[in-house]
């Protein structure tokens, strides 16, 4: 066989091959692969970075071979990049979770502490109750209004916690520094029915 048509036949099994692959029958690895064969078959091959390495280090100093191939193989995918920037993405998200349940933590302690403190002595004493006037004389006939209560101030929220894992759960509604507490009681609970359970299962394994 004459080199061009050697050379003809072989783009031709290659263009066959590329196909395959374009079609999804083979998958990108399988093509180098079947590449790499059919230019063994024709004398054609292509050296791998193996055997160029080995030929540098041959011809040249290791100082040579590493300059010039490293900046190759350090080379970051462009699939990599992205991985590296979706971990740094949720690491960055992770970390403001965290900071808000800890000045969510430090309110509550200081509400608690304050609470703590306080004594008897403190506690705003009762006024004695008011003798309730006579009603007075109204000659028109007219309800008089009643006078309006104060209207009672807002309570502080805080982010509602998962009782089985202790992490804080946005998609809850916000709960009071009270009910905060009491989530946080039920998971240390539930804490400590895991940590016997385990130890019980050890145990068992040693007996």
């Amino acid at each position: 066989m004459a080199i061009g048509d050697m050379k003809a036949q072989m783009n031709k099994e290659i263009a066959a091959l590329k196909k395959k692959r374009d079609a999804g029958k083979i998958t990108a690895f399988k093509f180098r692969q079947g590449v790499r064969k059919i230019k063994e078959k024709y004398g054609k091959s292509a050296p791998s970075n193996v055997s160029k390495i080995m030929t540098y280090i041959s011809t040249k100093s290791p100082v040579d071979a590493v300059r010039d191939f490293a900046p190759k193989l350090l080379e970051i995918s462009p699939r990599s990049a992205k991985a590296v920037a979706a971990k740094k993405k949720a690491a960055a998200k992770k970390k403001a979770a965290e900071q808000t349940a800890r000045s969510d933590r430090q309110l509550i302690k200081k509400a608690k502490t304050a609470e703590a403190r306080k004594t008897p002595r403190e506690a705003p004493k009762k006024s004695p109750p008011k003798k309730r006037a006579a009603p007075k004389f109204n000659p028109s006939g007219l309800k008089v209004p009643a006078k309006k209560k104060a209207a009672a101030k807002k309570q502080k929220m805080f982010t509602a916690i998962n009782i089985r894992t202790g992490k804080p759960d946005f998609n809850k509604p916000k709960v009071t520094a009270a009910e905060r507490l009491k989530q946080e009681d039920k998971y240390k609970a539930y804490k400590r029915i895991q940590q016997a359970a385990k130890s019980s299962m050890k145990k068992k394994k040693r007996g």
